[in-house]
């Protein structure tokens, strides 16, 4: 199969181009498997991706996969690493956890809720009551800055397509290319420079650790402003 990373009777990891939706990437994979008659009844994303993004998607091929791999999401098990050059540089060079070793507890410092707005098609920061918040993650570290665009590190990105695009956007950074979220301050008409380039899980049936990483379009622009290698390499 074109740009597959693993594949078995439960679990499929493959590569997404970006302006691609979710909905013709999953007729190509049905197509795909279809030819090399490794037909599967069952094909659901484990977390969105966004139209303009590219990237790593994993797809749970059984419903006990997809259940379990939830449970690992919940249980902060199954890690998703997003890379993104930004406009400008966050407020803060990074946001993570806060783990206190001592209490044997993580202190959940970058936690928010948000929902999305109904007439404007955009996500929000909402009161955490609220019965439609959602809990997400702002949790990012500037791994390069060149002054007007930075290249970022955002982890996490589990409920909404355009999560980290909202997030990058609230830390007054938004996504280089980002006509939803303000990102295209420095050009016009370019492709949002967001990319799934590593996940980390463990396989919902034989228990192995399983890691893959993805490149984006390292020698296009803005991409190629920066080392990209160099924070991927092993």
């Amino acid at each position: 199969m074109k740009d597959c990373l693993y594949i078995d009777n439960h679990v499929l990891v493959v590569a997404k181009n970006r302006n691609m939706t979710m909905e013709s990437f999953k007729e190509n994979i049905k197509k795909e498997l279809e030819k090399e008659n490794l037909k599967s009844s069952f094909l659901e994303e484990v977390y969105p991706i966004c139209f303009e993004a590219s990237g790593i998607v994993t797809f749970a091929l059984s419903s006990k996969a997809k259940e379990r791999f939830l449970k690992q999401i919940e249980d902060k098990e199954f890690m998703l690493k997003n890379f993104a050059v930004c406009v400008g540089k966050p407020r803060y060079k990074s946001r993570v956890l806060y783990v206190d070793e001592t209490k044997e507890s993580v202190e959940e410092l970058s936690e928010q809720f948000v929902h999305r707005n109904k007439k404007t098609g955009l996500l929000e920061f909402i009161p955490r009551l609220n019965e439609d918040a959602t809990k997400v993650y702002s949790l990012y570290s500037v791994l390069e800055d060149k002054e007007k665009i930075s290249l970022v590190q955002i982890d996490g990105g589990f409920c909404f397509d355009d999560e980290v695009r909202f997030l990058m956007k609230e830390a007054q950074s938004p996504v280089f290319g980002d006509k939803k979220y303000e990102g295209e301050s420095l050009a016009k008409n370019t492709n949002l420079a967001l990319s799934i380039v590593e996940v980390k899980f463990i396989h919902p049936i034989n228990g192995k650790n399983m890691s893959f990483r993805y490149y984006p379009e390292i020698d296009k622009k803005p991409w190629s402003y920066f080392n990209v290698e160099k924070f991927l390499k092993i």
